[in-house]
């Protein structure tokens, strides 16, 4: 569970899904996809464009779901509901 507290279950479990999706994305970026292919004569012009794109746009979505991550986890939650608020507390105890 997320260290965060105090923003519900739902949104700790969206967290821990970003953290893991942000690692596979980062793994994913430093894999030796080019180099696999020079090696085993398999690599070719529009592979290598194929291979550019998927790339760039893997580190774009990283830096996309790293900055929603970042903005969640910042969120403050909102004071619960379910308390009634001091002043209220107060107008009821002077009764």
């Amino acid at each position: 569970m997320s260290k965060k507290k105090g923003l519900g279950k739902d949104i700790n479990a969206s967290i821990e899904v970003m953290d893991d999706l942000l690692l596979c994305l980062k793994k994913f970026h430093g894999v030796p996809l080019k180099r696999g292919l020079k090696s085993n004569n398999a690599y070719e012009d529009d592979m290598a464009k194929d291979v550019n794109t998927v790339m760039t746009k893997a580190f774009d979505l990283n830096i996309l779901v790293e900055d929603l991550r970042n903005r969640i986890a910042g969120v403050k939650p909102k004071a619960s509901a379910r308390f009634a608020s001091q002043r209220v507390i107060g107008k009821f105890l002077s009764l």
